[in-house]
This record gives structure tokens, C-alpha cells and sequence, in this order.
């Protein structure tokens, strides 16, 4: 067994993902299942242990990793370049896990990072500064992280959307969601409405 997939398998048993004698165990039923049926001889690539590929900076050691991550986070102090925090919870697992704990809730550091932070309470000490933006042909509300709306299409960050949707009783209902195009209650963007 190669060292590179001794590491491997030491990292799913520790994120408790299985163990070898579960993933053989299942590997080799499958095989006397096979046996049973046909007498020939089983392929070498039929015994082999089926892993998920993964990046191979998946495997970068998680003290560079929060190292890392830590600077960048402290040095992309708003929008657009901390999209690329973002972008670090992207890459993998592991990654996404040490960004979590890096990036703090806005409550604390008054920064919105990941879409999660849209549902966290904000800063007490000062507001964030949004921009509306107002369509009225489609009667629908953007929500911008951004200061003025001149700097929108470059510095703002889409938050989410709120449609307006009046009832047959007479009220009216906006309709709140992530993406501004789809506002269907079957989406996994749609949040509520008001």
C-alpha cells in the first residue's frame, strides 16, 4: 500500500467517513456475489478499493492551510476581492471546514462573507451599509453590499431579491429570495416573504 493512500485512509477514519475492514467487507460480497454466478476469474481492477478523487490540495496540512486562510481573510477586506474567501470554502471539505472557523459571524466582525450570513444577526455597534436598487417594470427590490450605486456594478455585492406579488384580497406580498431571476417557492434560493 502506497503511503499516499495510507494518509488517506488515516483521514477518513479520523472524519469518520469508514474504515478499511467496511470498504473491503462490502468489496469482497460484491465479488463472491460474482463468483457465484460465473466460475472465472475475478480482474485485478475488480478488487481494487474505490476512493473518491480528491484535489491534491485537499492534502495540504490544515496549520499552512488556517495560515493562509487567515491572511487572506484579514487582507480582503470587502468586496469584490473577498470573494475570494469565498472561493477558498470552495475548493474542498477541508477547506470549507477551516474557513468556517476562520470567518467570523457578522455580528462579530461586521463582515458579510458567506450567503449564511445573510440569516446571522449583524454588528451591534454599527450598521452595514446597503443600496437598494428598484425595478419598476418588474416591481422588484435588489439588495446590494455596496456604498452609493455608482460603484454597484463593481464593488456591490448581490444579497438577495424581493418581489412584489400582489394577493387576490387585496394585500400585497413580497417574496424574498437569493437569486434574482427565480422567486419559485420550490427553489433552493427562496427564503420567505413579508
Amino acid at each position: 500500500m502506497s503511503f499516499k493512500s495510507i494518509v488517506r485512509e488515516i483521514k477518513e477514519m479520523r472524519n469518520g467517513i469508514g474504515n478499511i475492514s467496511r470498504r473491503r467487507s462490502f468489496d469482497l460480497r460484491g465479488l463472491q456475489q460474482h463468483k457465484a454466478r460465473s466460475y472465472s476469474n475475478v480482474n485485478e481492477s475488480q478488487c481494487q478499493f474505490l476512493f473518491v478523487p480528491q484535489s491534491k490540495w485537499a492534502n495540504l496540512p490544515p496549520e499552512i492551510l488556517y495560515d493562509v486562510i487567515q491572511r487572506l481573510e484579514a487582507s480582503e477586506g470587502t468586496w469584490p476581492a473577498r470573494k475570494n474567501v469565498v472561493a477558498c470554502a470552495g475548493v474542498c471539505k477541508s477547506w470549507r471546514e477551516i474557513t468556517k472557523e476562520i470567518v467570523k459571524t457578522p455580528e462579530k466582525c461586521g463582515k458579510l462573507t458567506l450567503p449564511i450570513s445573510l440569516k446571522q444577526p449583524g454588528p451591534r455597534d454599527g450598521p452595514i451599509q446597503c443600496y437598494i436598487k428598484r425595478d419598476r417594470g418588474s416591481s422588484t427590490y435588489q439588495l446590494y453590499l455596496g456604498l452609493s450605486p455608482a460603484l454597484i456594478v463593481e464593488n456591490g455585492k448581490f444579497l438577495f431579491a424581493a418581489k412584489k406579488v400582489r394577493r387576490a384580497t387585496g394585500g400585497t406580498d413580497y417574496v424574498i429570495s437569493m437569486n434574482g431571476e427565480d422567486f419559485s417557492r420550490a427553489s433552493n434560493t427562496y427564503v420567505g416573504k413579508l
